[in-house]
């Protein structure tokens, strides 16, 4: 058979052939039979071809016909791959089935052969950055506003919690005192000057509930903080007004709106240029930026972000095309967010090169980037590799995030991100396609390694959680501003050990800080304080001691206190009087600690039951009052405030 033939073949409809025919030439490649065999690769890759539409697909970052975008909602009933690679089944440039893998496509087809799924696809094959994907995701969250959070239809315990506003508190305290003691040998571009603004950001706020935590920690070591706390302002942002009625009327967060160290703004992350402030009117910018560096905070945020996708094969590299579907028959608002719950994606996989960012618009990162990926190609060749080959996602919404907000300060800022990601890079070892987690809205796993190295390309440096497995990523980027690095001739400067020399020289000019991350993420992260909190429920029944221990090491956390109040009001009455005292001394604190999401969490009715079982009547009288101001009247406070008068 020729070429032409074959290829010809290869375009064959798959509704010229019947199931027996199909199954037929799958059962010859298994046999072996040499002229079967050909014949059975061809259908194998019309049914593909059928599947995929690979002539139709548009080029890399082009949109179809019909507008900004043409979402194709085409049904397919064909027997269909969930994914469709070049390490597993087809080759993009030839359509044929890849050498490497013939032994296990044919099963794979066989399995499917027999089913017929409908399918909707939302639109042709383009790169993860521009695809459908991150529409549906700001639909969801413009939808679901707040409810998001009180509902918990997104997770948030981990990232809002009393031990993680500490523990964040504490790394940015390092960092102001070594940009504000005389011995320190930070760039004198970095120095704090105490008669300005010291600007805190937060990306992608949400609730608020972190925000009030990381504030409240800040304002009890102000005595300590080496900067005047009335000089700090917090700012809380995210893509849309319409947290702001929310944040504005919380009852937590006012008392700083007041003072004037919390204010708000809109910002996109990836493409926003300015930060105005709603209450202060103050505008931060490019032109016009803040005289002191920024402090940044992301949390649960750069897994919502952009990225692109690439694999590192027998020493090339490749980038990831996906078409974004839905595993229903039929999407008649393709803008729909609850489409998330029934995502069917495909992805293929082309050749490319190391310049692959050279065409961007934004022109300032191509030559950071481009290190990035020669790093991972130089990196990931080893073709005697146990587990040769390398999938990459390459976190180009956070690094534009990051971008944008160091341009307002000047290129200088210190970001603390806490996020499901890796920082080790031997955890990208292999071929497969990117996962995407499911949770009422949808998340990608972070590459913070990707993010340390443009940071260290830039002249900054990174700290990361060495922690591989972990919930919850902390990792800690600062950027020094005028050692920006972006001569592209010094690409081989980066390969091998090239990142984490530079990183481990510009370390030692912030020794506090290294030590206060040290301790304060590293020997006892957030995430092991998550998984602590949460083993102690699944003990069954732990002590009560031991749960008064959980609590001090939370700081009287009130979501800790709700998760474990029966068991402490069960047991109270026959512990020690130290015990007890304890839990008297620390009831305030859980209240203190308090912040409103979810109504059904009466916090206060529960301190009130707690003191009524100990007998402080008239510490339980106060806290019912508290519980009918805050949450409503309820016949069960109602009932228990008539026992007590």
């Amino acid at each position: 058979m020729s070429t032409s033939e074959a290829d010809s073949t290869n375009r064959i409809s798959l509704n010229s052939f019947s199931s027996e025919t199909v199954n037929a030439a799958l059962n010859a490649v298994a046999s072996g039979d040499n002229e079967q065999e050909k014949i059975a690769r061809a259908l194998v890759a019309a049914t593909l071809q059928k599947q995929t539409d690979l002539d139709n697909f548009p080029p890399r970052g082009v949109a179809k016909s019909g507008g900004p975008r043409d979402y194709d909602l085409c049904t397919t009933d064909a027997p269909f791959l969930t994914s469709v690679s070049s390490h597993s089944t087809l080759t993009t440039e030839s359509g044929k089935i890849n050498p490497k893998e013939e032994n296990s496509a044919a099963p794979q087809m066989e399995k499917t052969a027999h089913t017929r799924v409908r399918r909707t696809r939302l639109e042709g094959f383009v790169r993860c950055s521009e695809s459908h994907l991150w529409t549906l995701m700001m639909n969801f969250y413009e939808r679901k506003g707040v409810d998001s959070w009180s509902k918990g239809i997104v997770p948030h315990f981990i990232t809002s919690n009393s031990f993680i506003g500490k523990a964040y508190a504490k790394v940015l305290r390092g960092f102001f005192s070594d940009i504000t003691r005389e011995s320190s040998t930070a760039p004198e571009n970095m120095r704090l000057n105490k008669n300005e603004k010291l600007y805190i950001i937060e990306l992608g706020a949400g609730s608020g509930k972190f925000s009030f935590f990381l504030l409240k920690a800040l304002q009890e070591m102000k005595a300590v903080l080496d900067f005047p706390f009335e000089n700090i302002v917090y700012v809380m942002t995210d893509f849309t007004g319409s947290y702001y009625k929310f944040w504005r009327e919380h009852p937590a967060l006012r008392p700083y709106i007041e003072t004037g160290q919390l204010d708000f703004a809109i910002f996109d992350a990836v493409d926003g240029d300015t930060i105005q402030l709603v209450n202060s009117n103050v505008l931060i910018s490019k032109v016009n930026p803040t005289k002191n560096p920024i402090c940044a905070v992301a949390n649960y945020l750069f897994d919502t972000l952009r990225n692109d996708i690439f694999q590192i094969e027998g020493g090339h590299l490749n980038e990831g095309l996906m078409a974004v579907g839905s595993s229903r028959a039929s999407e008649p608002d393709p803008n729909d967010p609850e489409i998330i719950s029934h995502l069917s994606n495909e992805y293929i996989y082309q050749p490319t090169t190391g310049d692959y960012y050279s065409k961007e618009s934004v022109t300032e990162d191509c030559v950071h980037l481009e290190r990035i990926l020669e790093w991972y190609k130089d990196s990931f060749s080893d073709l005697d590799a146990a587990l040769p080959g390398a999938s990459i996602l390459m976190p180009l919404g956070a690094i534009r995030a990051i971008r944008r907000l160091s341009d307002c300060a000047g290129g200088r800022a210190i970001i603390i991100s806490g996020d499901k990601g890796n920082s080790n890079p031997e955890l990208f070892r292999g071929l497969k396609d990117p996962h995407i987690a499911l949770h009422g809205s949808f998340s990608m796993m972070v590459n913070y390694h990707a993010i340390g190295c443009y940071v260290t390309s830039r002249g900054g440096f990174s700290l990361y959680n060495t922690q591989d497995d972990s919930s919850l990523q902390v990792s800690c980027f600062v950027l020094l501003g005028e050692n920006d690095v972006s001569d592209d001739s010094n690409v081989n400067l980066f390969l091998g050990n090239g990142f984490s020399s530079m990183d481990r020289e510009r370390k030692c000019q912030f020794p506090v800080l290294c030590q206060a991350y040290h301790e304060s993420i590293n020997s006892f992260s957030p995430n092991d304080f998550f998984v602590m909190q949460g083993c102690l429920q699944e003990e069954g029944k732990p002590s009560l001691k031991s749960v008064v221990s959980l609590l001090k090491l939370s700081d009287w956390d009130s979501d800790v206190f709700f998760k474990y109040r029966n068991l402490i009001i069960s047991q109270v009455p026959e512990t020690t009087v130290k015990v007890r005292n304890d839990l008297c001394r620390g009831m305030p604190r859980v209240w203190d600690n308090y912040f409103m999401l979810d109504g059904s969490k009466d916090i206060a009715f529960e301190i009130g039951r707690f003191y009524y079982g100990v007998q402080r009547y008239s510490d339980a009288l106060a806290y019912y009052e508290i519980s009918t101001e805050t949450v409503g009247q309820h016949h069960v406070t109602f009932h228990n405030m008539v026992s007590l008068t």
